[in-house]
């Protein structure tokens, strides 16, 4: 590691240990305005796309989305590089599953891209050092006498796992297109202290609690449900953590409590309100210390479920319930006053209850008010008839008429791709219907 780079890392893991001490909502957002002053002075300078708000307040910034941030790629880094052979050398990485290389010393990678159109991330050796400080002391809480191994079974690799390794804390990335057996051996073999996959992974690693004791599992890339939450909980005897990231970066992490805080003051989160009870939102995000590939109001498309109660941690980053999925999960019914959406934990949550020796499910919309729900192992007749009055009550209670279910036997599916337990048949536009 560089002076540079070291002094980077230093950096980074001194601001996040500030940061997320922050119990004053005041202090913490005074610290934002001045780092977003800084960071969007820089960007204006240094990206063609940005370089005509120079001087502007972020509110008078464009909002933009993936297709949009990728189809610009050229116009907003700020370094001068071309999408068209970054994406060519991320493509033969994940092909060779060789992550070890760099594009001039810069990271560059794909995302799994479950809204249909893939994300490239790009991020100079500075960032990289800036993500491994502020990953290790937001989330490891390493005893400074106790060794920590960490496992990563994930999709893809990443110059930024190995990066992170110190003395103490060392990383290893288990691939995902393995075998799985041969993964579970690899497992097995390091015996990580942390274990860190996505809800499904980790739910079939269940199953090797007896050959696995994890101290902590953390769950990212894909949405951590109840059936998934409580199957792990109860294998490994220990609480499901969570990391929120995305190709946009490091958005939240759990606390001691499990809460999920968003990375504040690190990045600026603006609601999009779904609800009139404002429960649930998409974020704008703002990352105030991606230089390389700026993440200015970028609209995500994922639904995040505001906490109701303040966390016992007393931070004053903002704490979130659950990540509920996709805006493009919403599932959506035509109400007598208008439209109705089903957000899908209210959903998955009548299943679950209604199903208790549930393995595994999955919900798809054939059309407007018409779902099929696939269930492992599929029930008897009188439960299925359960869960359609379940469902029935809960629209209802809504506002809607009950959908046209039918159910089917669950096929298993390919361990590569993200878990979507609901998925709509197509993406609404609109908000939800207050």
């Amino acid at each position: 590691m560089s002076v540079a780079t070291l002094g980077a890392f230093l950096g980074a893991w001194s601001r996040a240990k500030r940061a997320g001490a922050f119990h004053d909502r005041t202090a913490l957002e005074a610290l934002q305005a001045r780092w977003l002053e800084r960071h969007l002075g820089f960007v204006a300078q240094r990206s063609p796309f940005y370089r005509a708000f120079a001087g502007k307040p972020l509110a008078d910034w464009p909002v933009i989305d993936k297709r949009e941030w990728m189809d610009r790629f050229d116009d907003i880094n700020t370094v001068g590089a071309q999408r068209a052979p970054l994406e060519a050398f991320a493509a033969r990485a994940e092909s060779s599953r060789d992550f070890s290389a760099t594009w001039n010393g810069y990271t560059a990678g794909l995302s799994t891209g479950t809204s249909g159109n893939r994300g490239l991330f790009f991020v100079s050796p500075v960032e990289r050092a800036q993500w491994a400080g502020t990953m290790l002391a937001r989330m490891l809480r390493p005893n400074p006498l106790r060794e920590e191994r960490l496992a990563l079974a994930l999709r893809a690799g990443s110059g930024l796992y190995d990066r992170a390794s110190t003395l103490r804390v060392r990383f290893r990335y288990f691939d995902q297109l393995r075998p799985w057996d041969e993964i579970v051996a690899g497992l097995v073999a390091w015996q990580p202290t942390v274990l860190i996959a996505p809800a499904r992974v980790l739910a079939l690693l269940a199953a090797e609690a007896p050959r696995l004791a994890p101290r902590r599992v953390i769950s990212v890339a894909e949405v951590l449900d109840d059936l998934d939450r409580a199957r792990i909980t109860t294998a490994f005897g220990v609480r499901v953590e969570q990391i929120y990231q995305a190709t946009e970066g490091l958005l939240g992490t759990s606390c001691e409590h499990g809460t999920v805080h968003l990375m504040e003051p690190h990045v600026i989160v603006e609601p999009e309100w779904l609800d009139a009870a404002h429960t649930r939102f998409t974020p704008r995000v703002t990352d105030l210390w991606r230089r390389t590939q700026p993440v200015i109001r970028f609209r995500m498309n994922d639904v995040l479920r505001v906490r109701e109660t303040p966390c016992p941690c007393g931070r004053a980053a903002l704490g979130l319930d659950a990540i509920d999925g996709r805006f493009d999960d919403l599932l959506w019914l035509d109400g007598e006053r208008g439209r109705v959406c089903m957000f899908p934990d209210l959903l998955t949550r009548e299943i679950v209850l209604a199903l208790p020796g549930l393995r595994d499910y999955r919900v798809r919309e054939l059309a407007r008010g018409a779902w099929r729900i696939d269930l492992a192992p599929l029930p008897a007749a009188d439960a299925r008839r359960e869960l359609t009055q379940r469902i029935a009550a809960l629209t209802q209670r809504l506002g809607a008429p009950p959908p046209r279910i039918e159910f089917a036997a669950m096929a298993p599916e390919p361990l590569l791709g993200k878990q979507r337990r609901v998925r709509a048949a197509a993406v609404e536009t609109l908000a939800c219907a207050s």
